[in-house]
């Protein structure tokens, strides 16, 4: 009776579909079977060359060019992530364009204290008319690439910067 019982539940469990039998020989432990997790691809660390402090600067000419190379390595790496474009189901969806002010801390090696912090965002919409996947895409890429800069020594302990980003869509 008590087999004939198992033989109808096992035979339950196989016709329910979602159920699936592992079967293992008398003595040897059933194990369960786990599934590789994916691999973790982690996009490229942008690297910065090592920008002047061009807000020390006394001289202008010097801060002009330091000025300039600091942004042109901000704008040749800052890029419209695909993240805060309108999904292919959502084609009536706001690109949010605009300004995102970020706040970034050098140490006095050079490096930036992380993370960058955003401080304003001053978008051509108010932020509820975007989708806030969007707006987190913004911020991402902003905290990405002032997160990579690198800046000559100083013996000042701590310098602070506030950035502006501007994200166009194209």
């Amino acid at each position: 009776m008590l087999t004939r019982n198992l033989a109808l539940l096992g035979a339950l469990l196989l016709a329910g579909g979602g159920a699936h039998a592992q079967y293992a020989a008398p003595g040897f432990p059933m194990l369960p079977h786990r599934r590789p997790l994916p691999p973790v691809v982690e996009p490229p660390k942008l690297l910065s060359p090592v920008l002047p402090r061009f807000w020390h600067e006394t001289d202008a000419t010097r801060q002009a060019a330091g000025r300039d190379q600091f942004f042109e390595f901000v704008s040749q790496q800052a890029h419209y992530p695909p993240a805060a474009r309108p999904a292919p189901g959502q084609p009536n969806d706001l690109m949010p364009t605009g300004r995102i002010l970020v706040s970034v801390r050098i140490r006095a090696n050079g490096s930036v204290r992380q993370p960058p912090r955003i401080t304003r965002r001053e978008l051509s919409r108010p932020e509820a008319e975007y989708p806030p996947a969007a707006i987190r895409a913004l911020d991402a890429e902003a905290l990405r690439v002032l997160g990579a800069l690198r800046f000559v020594r100083s013996p000042a302990a701590l310098d602070s910067l506030v950035v502006p980003m501007r994200f166009i869509a194209e």
